[in-house]
């Protein structure tokens, strides 16, 4: 595995630039630090690192990955967020630790696999995340680095043995302050749902949580 020494509030620089899209070419995992926690990412359009992916974390196919991009817009090559309602928390909590549930687009870059008909998607807070993303051209999956159902970590000296010998890369920021991860909010049910509880409150969140009725509608 190699290391490299990084700042997860700071712009990559080329050489982070240049190593991660080396890596992620030869379709190699990633473990990096978000504004929470340590995620671990391959690039998407890449079907044998996806799947290795999800053998290195022992996670089931079917559960879907969640995904952060370098800003709004290249969210929307994956994520409908045409939505008034997506586009208003978009604009409150990104960048941020606020993962939405939103329908996938139709047509996007990734590689042919089953990704379902919705996806989580975030613009996170760490400058370092949005770089790598904006360079790479398509949102990243960031999956937390951990083997699946236990504990996420925050410091790369907890990664389990197994998870540290399958990294290709480590982007090492060191222990990260402790955090709880994003809160994933759908938007795919008639009301928005909180499906994890986390970074994002739910009294930030309660402003959103009550749809206006449409024109016209009983009780308008």
């Amino acid at each position: 595995m190699l290391r490299l020494r990084v700042d997860r509030d700071q712009i990559p620089t080329q050489e982070i630039l240049e190593q991660v899209t080396q890596t992620m070419g030869q379709g190699g995992v990633v473990a990096f630090p978000t504004e929470t926690l340590y995620g671990l990412s391959v690039d998407p359009r890449n079907s044998g690192a996806l799947n290795r992916l999800y053998q290195i974390k022992h996670r089931p196919t079917s559960r879907q990955l969640p995904f952060v991009a370098a800003d709004p817009a290249q969210a929307g090559l994956l994520a409908r967020l045409d939505d008034d309602l997506a586009r208003r928390l978009a604009q409150r909590f990104w960048p941020g630790p606020l993962t939405l549930i939103v329908p996938l687009q139709a047509s996007h870059p990734l590689a042919a696999w089953d990704w379902g008909t919705s996806i989580g998607i975030r613009v996170p807070g760490s400058a370092l995340i949005r770089g790598l993303a904006a360079h790479l051209g398509v949102p990243l999956p960031a999956t937390s680095a951990n083997l699946s159902g236990e504990p996420a970590a925050d410091d790369p000296g907890r990664f389990p043995a197994s998870l540290r010998e399958s990294i290709d890369l480590l982007l090492d920021s060191g222990p990260l302050p402790s955090s709880p991860p994003s809160t994933i909010l759908s938007l795919i049910r008639e009301r928005p749902t909180i499906l994890r509880r986390g970074a994002v409150s739910a009294v930030e969140l309660a402003p959103f949580m009550i749809q206006e009725p449409p024109p016209g509608a009983i009780g308008a």
